[in-house]
C-alpha cells in the first residue's frame, strides 16, 4: 500500500525536524507537540483512507497491523534519538561547574527537564490515543 510510504516519510520527516539540533529559528516556529500532532493527524487521515478502500475484513486488519507498525516504529525511533541524546551527553567534555552553582541549578534543572518529558509523554499518549477510530455519537 502507497500510504506505508506516506506515513513512513511523514513520521521521519517530523522527527527529523523536531531532533534536529542545527536550527534553532525553526524550533521556535513549530513546538514538538505541534509535530507530533501533525503526524498523529497525518497517520490517522492516511489510514482512514485506506479504510475507505478496504471491502473485507482483511484488508481491514492490514490497516490496523499497518498504523500499529508504523506508531510502534514511531517509538523505536524516539527510544534511539533518547539514546543517542543520552550518549552524547555522557562524552561531552564540559567545564565543571563550581559546587555553588551545581548545588542551585541542578535541582532546578533536573525538574525542568522532567517536567518537560513528563509534558511530551502526555501529549505522546494524548496523541497515541487520537488514533483510536472516532465511533459515531447517538
Amino acid at each position: 500500500m502507497i500510504w506505508n510510504f506516506v506515513i513512513g516519510g511523514v513520521a521521519g520527516w517530523v522527527l527529523a525536524n523536531l531532533l534536529e539540533d542545527d536550527k534553532p529559528e525553526e524550533k521556535a516556529e513549530v513546538t514538538p507537540e505541534q509535530a507530533l500532532e501533525v503526524l498523529v493527524q497525518d497517520i490517522r487521515e492516511e489510514a482512514e483512507c485506506a479504510m475507505d478502500a478496504c471491502t473485507t475484513d482483511e484488508e481491514r486488519e492490514l490497516v490496523y497491523a499497518q498504523v500499529k507498525e508504523s506508531v510502534q516504529k514511531l517509538q523505536l525511533t524516539l527510544q534511539e534519538k533518547g539514546e543517542e541524546i543520552i550518549a552524547d551527553l555522557r562524552t561531552q567534555n564540559v567545564d565543571a561547574p563550581s559546587e555553588e552553582e551545581v548545588a542551585d541549578s541542578v535541582e532546578s534543572r533536573v525538574q525542568d527537564f522532567k517536567e518537560k518529558m513528563d509534558n511530551l509523554s502526555d501529549v505522546l499518549n494524548q496523541a497515541l490515543s487520537d488514533l483510536k477510530p472516532k465511533t459515531a455519537e447517538a
